[in-house]
């Protein structure tokens, strides 16, 4: 009888428990690094076992770098290397070539640049007398128009002295060196803990960031001279030993020093997202022209005038066209940037001999790009001065 009735009993229980509502499954969670109100452009999580080419080249050397440093820069696995999905910059105290530190510097020049979005790298920094971390953007055109009319965004700076300091700055014409314009904030815990180090570039407006917090904020209106910050930047991440700004090391200073950097991520606006990816592509020649310009003295200049475009005809922006003179004046500009309409124009030296004059443009280099010299009607103009 009793083991009737439990009988009877499990069954409605069963009966029950498969008619009862099943609960509804989480919906999963979302990447880690979705951000509102940004997309994700590019990122580098530092999860293989090399450093990745595609994203980033070394920059190489010992000459001081313009600040007096006084590390040897390399690209050997000892200064620059991924490890337990942790990007590893190490400065050492070692002889090499003629220096006696050795660190590591890359940079996404050549490989990647962007124009405005939210640059935000996870860190954990090192600190000392003479210990330099930074991670910092130069204007695209930098191989052109060189430094500081390229413009130097600095997201991040810490001079080792300063224990608990960090610095967000800007550089250019008429604000560079000593002059830049920034400011600083206090991080306790910079050299014991990761955090994450932004700044949100948007047009006529660049804004600091610690662990989401803004710190500082800029418009054109706050530098002394011309507002070079709406062309295309790319990123470079070093740590430099010694220099004017942090003094040299010393005998407190411990070696070696590592920057540590969990992700470097770059996000964008929706609607830049969508401008950049119309800017991105194949891209040609589409018209050179070459006229002269007589000058009041008796002499005149050849004015080589080229616009360069994509596959749809509408003009590319920061494009670095490169190229020669050739006839009777063979000297003048051979590069320069395209402006927002795909235009660039160089010219010749003046002179007082005339005749033939021809530019023909010999490479065509932006980010993102490739150069079609299929698609060109024709790479060369000239003119004859009489």
């Amino acid at each position: 009888m009793y083991a009737k009735i439990t009988i009877v009993f499990l069954l409605c229980a069963l009966l029950f428990a498969g008619c009862a509502p099943q609960a509804t499954p989480e919906p999963p969670a979302p990447p880690e690094w979705e951000r509102e109100g940004w997309t994700l452009v590019w990122q580098d999580e530092f999860d293989g076992e090399t450093l990745d080419l595609a994203n980033w080249t070394f920059d190489i050397g010992g000459h001081g770098w313009g600040n007096n440093e006084l590390q040897a820069y390399t690209d050997r696995p000892e200064n620059v290397r991924v490890e337990d999905g942790l990007l590893l910059i190490e400065a050492r105290a070692e002889e090499f070539v003629r220096r006696d530190y050795t660190s590591g510097r890359i940079k996404t020049e050549g490989l990647h640049a962007w124009l405005y979005g939210r640059f935000e790298a996870r860190m954990q920094l090192p600190t000392g007398n003479g210990i330099w971390p930074a991670f910092w953007m130069l204007g695209d055109n930098f191989a052109t128009v060189s430094w500081p009319a390229c413009g130097e965004i600095d997201i991040m700076e810490h001079i080792g002295r300063e224990r608990d300091r960090i610095h967000g700055t800007v550089h250019g014409p008429g604000y560079s060196g000593s002059g830049g314009i920034g400011h600083f904030t206090t991080v306790p815990t910079l050299a014991e803990a990761f955090h994450v180090y932004a700044v949100e570039w948007e047009p006529e407006e660049i804004r600091w960031y610690v662990d989401d917090v803004e710190y500082f904020k800029l418009t054109p209106q706050s530098v002394r001279g011309d507002w070079v910050f709406d062309q295309p930047f790319f990123m470079l991440l070093n740590l430099a030993v010694g220099g004017n700004w942090p003094g040299p090391p010393d005998a407190s200073t411990v070696f070696p020093q590592f920057l540590k950097v969990d992700y470097i991520r770059v996000y964008q606006r929706p609607d830049m997202v969508e401008a950049t990816a119309t800017e991105r592509g194949v891209m040609h020649l589409g018209d050179i022209v070459v006229t002269a310009e007589e000058h009041a003295d008796g002499t005149w200049q050849a004015v080589a005038t080229m616009t360069v475009v994509n596959a749809d005809g509408q003009p590319v922006a920061g494009a670095n066209v490169t190229g020669g003179w050739v006839g009777a004046i063979i000297r003048g500009e051979r590069e320069g940037l395209t402006g927002a309409d795909g235009r660039v124009t160089l010219r010749s030296e003046p002179s007082e001999r005339r005749g033939e004059v021809t530019f023909c443009v010999n490479n065509i280099i932006r980010p993102g790009f490739t150069y079609d010299r299929e698609a060109n009607v024709r790479n060369c103009d000239k003119i004859t001065v009489e």
